[in-house]
């Protein structure tokens, strides 16, 4: 350890005191006049010679020297000099404390010093900036001087620790005693204030560029170490590339916790990710803030703005008395197209939790030619009254230009009253699966555990090949012979037996395509894990967006696969080979079941004939007889099983026949276009599909920036290369004279996610805030109070001993009496 002693005249005398061959550290206080020579010249050696102390200043200097005794620069070197000191509160008033100075210690190059040039203000910026970050402190902007012509002059960049918390004003709070009562106490802040003066100030100069007229290196506190300096709030800034994460992130419906978690797998640690978790998740608090209370009027402009882009684009909105924003209705060219394609079926049915504002979301949804969901159109009500589900069935039936065939819901009464007032020439159909789930709790214990009831009752309602007249009868017979003639439950499911029961539904086409509401709550399934009941009306709709987009294209993928694909056949029928080429696999493979059973499983038993027409008795499966009545002439035939006329496809039995025919295609009269190759593929709009094109700008620049890191892989000298022509062209851009100073905060990535700027003025209010029977708690029927006792844990009553439901207040031998009193 080296001293420098009083009377000591240079810092050699004092490295020669000992042979040491190790590096040692001299820390010594200076107190006499004489020695503060070594100190003028150690400073003078490290730090600009405009920075030397006066002569009345004690300090603390820190030398480091090698084996070789020669000094070197250390990460910081600290000095204490007494330059007036700080005041500090203290029992006898204020007293005068030394300030220590660090001057951090790094390469010369990345220094800033007085006269320094810059080409540019922001290179200027940037050069200061990046020696902070290596010194290990953070830089806030500070004063900014603007000319006559609105340029920037002057700029000051201070240290992130100038100042003093409260502004230098901090008196002590009084606390309130024990017995003065509760107090609220404040959440306990840290300051990192301690006064520092660092700073530089680059001004215009009088020639071209800018110019260093103040650098002050000396800091009043010590520098971050390395590990520290990941949490600097320079290095916690959300840079472009983020910021385009975050808002792939809202869309995808990925929160912050797990967005930042995402990305620091992508750049491999958290120390390359520059910023913290709690900067991912102020994007979310920033993107709320952003819309707030212009919600409502964001996403109308966001709607004509689509509208703009495509004059296809359909939609229309209902403001209350208010103005508050109460319904809205959209749907784009491209979902109308598919309507006139698969509309024939629909059915829609309210969502709930998808946005702040509790508003209930009513997706149309129907099934395309993969017997996929597809949704048509879409609303967002703030009531659940025939009122509200009359006017969205307006602007649905508005939008399509024409009405369902058959629509599909629940046994909602207003739904059925709105139904029945737009929709007069469609079928209204109630979801089978709501109703038949209720037939535990109805029929009563007994019956709800009698599985030959059940089946028999299945065997009625599913039957779909049974006329009305045979369900009667049927129905009837079931219900005398379990003692059910009385209940009203199935009074009332008997009177509406033609809003839900299959053979009221035969005549009508493609009836079988839907009969529950099992593709709305599988669509609403996938809009809820897409969406939050925190979500703006704006995010709501971007997410919608994205998954409309998923949706968009699994439904690609598909055609793909139906358009390069050939399947694998089972027969060498030549009838195969053409539903291969016109169906798609998924109808194509149902098709090729019934192929299959009518070569294997299916034999002609008996043949009349009648004028022109053939009648085929056609045993299946099951020993089940059915009719087909065929006339050759004009190759007709139609199936008692009433499939085609269900779901537009072929049986078993009709494939029977047409093979006895020797027919080598399938009659056009029996290719349904809904489940055909080509009838997707038209239902496309370039203008509604959101993406943009791949030769635009910056999908180019990345595509070529992404080809190259796959080109350079691990190979050392290509990222070595790859690096610097990167580092080239920033410091080119930075120093060109064309930089532009990048956007403050959030708000480009923010308006770039929302697609519209925020109104100067409000005249469409946010929707007030909801209240359906699903945003609050949902009451529990007993049957599933019943389930959810059953799955707790039985425990030992004290009365009766027994593992059950209740202990011994509620024992139900408590409750017994006895002539002599009760039994416990």
């Amino acid at each position: 350890m080296h001293s420098i002693r009083n009377g000591s005249s240079n810092i050699e005398d004092v490295i020669n005191e000992k042979d040491t061959k190790k590096c040692s550290l001299g820390t010594q206080k200076v107190q006499e006049e004489e020695d503060f020579n070594i100190l003028t010249y150690f400073v003078s050696q490290l730090c600009d010679p405009s920075l030397k102390p006066s002569s009345s200043d004690v300090g603390v200097i820190l030398i480091s020297c090698d084996s070789g005794n020669t000094p070197h620069v250390l990460p910081e070197i600290i000095c204490s000099l007494n330059v007036g000191g700080q005041e500090s509160a203290g029992t006898g008033g204020y007293t005068s404390i030394p300030v220590k100075y660090w001057w951090p210690a790094v390469d010369s190059a990345i220094t800033p010093a007085i006269g320094y040039r810059f080409k540019t203000l922001a290179e200027g910026v940037y050069f200061y900036i990046n020696y902070a970050r290596t010194c290990g402190f953070s830089v806030p902007h500070g004063t900014l001087k603007r000319g006559r012509d609105g340029q920037l002059t002057s700029r000051y960049l201070l240290c992130s620790r100038e100042g003093v918390k409260g502004g230098g004003q901090n008196p002590p709070k009084p606390v309130v005693g024990g017995s003065g009562g509760s107090i609220t106490q404040r959440r306990k802040r840290v300051s990192n204030r301690v006064n520092c003066n660092a700073r530089i100030c680059i001004i215009k100069d009088k020639g071209v560029g800018f110019i260093v007229s103040i650098f002050v290196p000396e800091h009043t506190h010590r520098m971050c170490s390395e590990p520290s300096k990941l949490f600097m709030r320079i290095n916690r800034k959300l840079d472009v590339a983020q910021q385009a994460f975050l808002t792939n992130c809202v869309k995808a419906n990925v929160g912050g916790s797990k967005g930042f978690r995402l990305y620091k797998e992508s750049v491999g640690s958290y120390a390359n990710v520059g910023a913290t978790d709690t900067e991912f998740h102020n994007f979310k608090r920033d993107l709320q803030s952003y819309i707030h209370d212009k919600d409502g009027e964001m996403i109308i402009a966001k709607f004509k703005q689509r509208c703009d882009i495509c004059e296809n684009f359909f939609f229309d909105h209902y403001l209350d008395e208010e103005n508050h924003l109460a319904r809205v209705f959209w749907a784009d060219h491209t979902r109308r197209q598919s309507f006139m394609s698969f509309g024939d079926v629909i059915s829609f049915d309210a969502t709930y939790g998808t946005n702040r504002y509790s508003l209930v979301f009513v997706p149309f949804t129907g099934v395309d030619h993969h017997k996929r969901c597809i949704t048509f159109a879409c609303g967002l009500l703030t009531r659940e009254d025939t009122e509200s589900y009359v006017w969205v069935l307006e602007r649905f039936k508005a939008a399509m230009g024409k009405s369902p065939l058959c629509v599909v819901t629940d046994q909602d009464p207003a739904m059925k009253s709105a139904i029945a007032q737009i929709l007069p020439e469609c079928r209204h159909r109630y979801c089978m699966w709501h109703i038949m789930t209720k037939v535990s709790e109805k029929s009563g214990v007994e019956l709800s555990k009698d599985q030959t009831f059940r089946t028999q009752l299945n065997n009625i309602v599913w039957n779909e090949t049974i006329g009305i007249s045979d369900f009667e009868t049927q129905w009837q017979s079931l219900m005398e012979k379990y003692n059910l003639t009385g209940r009203r439950w199935f009074i009332k499911l008997y009177t509406e037996r033609a809003f839900w029961i299959p053979s009221y539904f035969l005549d009508l086409p493609m009836s079988g395509v839907l009969r529950t509401t099992s593709h709305s709550e599988s669509e609403n399934n996938a809009y809820g894990k897409s969406t939050r009941p925190h979500c703006s009306l704006v995010e709501f709709y971007v997410q919608y967006e994205s998954v409309l987009e998923t949706q968009r294209h699994k439904q690609c993928k598909l055609n793909a696969e139906s358009e390069g694909s050939l399947p694998e056949f089972k027969t060498p029928l030549a009838l195969e080979r053409h539903i291969a080429q016109v169906f798609t696999l998924t109808v194509f493979y149902e098709l090729q079941l019934e192929i299959e059973a009518a070569c294997f499983y299916c034999k002609v038993v008996g043949i009349r004939a009648d004028g022109e027409c053939i009648r085929y008795d056609i045993k299946g499966e099951y020993n089940v007889i059915h009719t087909v009545e065929y006339m050759p002439s004009l190759t007709i035939a139609s199936c008692s099983c009433k499939l085609f006329e269900r779901l537009g496809l072929v049986c078993r039995h009709m494939f029977l026949v047409f093979k006895d025919a020797e027919m080598a295609s399938l009659p056009a009269r029996y290719i349904a276009a809904r489940w055909c190759k080509q009838e997707g593929l038209a239902n496309w709009c370039a203008q509604c599909s959101y993406c943009p094109p791949l030769e635009s700008g910056p999908n180019r620049l990345w595509t070529e920036i992404h080809r190259c890191t796959a080109m350079v892989g691990s190979n050392t000298v290509r990222q070595t290369r790859m690096l610097q022509v990167i580092e080239e062209l920033r410091d080119e851009f930075l120093s060109d004279g064309m930089s532009v100073n990048p956007p403050k905060g959030k708000g480009v990535a923010i308006a770039a996610l929302c697609g519209v700027e925020p109104p100067t003025s409000i005249t469409i209010k946010p929707p007030a805030q909801a209240k359906n029977k699903g945003t609050g708690k949902r009451i529990k029927s007993q049957r599933e109070l019943a389930i959810e006792r059953s799955g707790k844990a039985c425990r030992k009553c004290g009365v009766c001993g027994e593992y059950a439901h209740h202990n011994a207040r509620s024992c139900p031998l408590k409750r017994s009496v006895h002539p002599d009193g009760p039994l416990y």
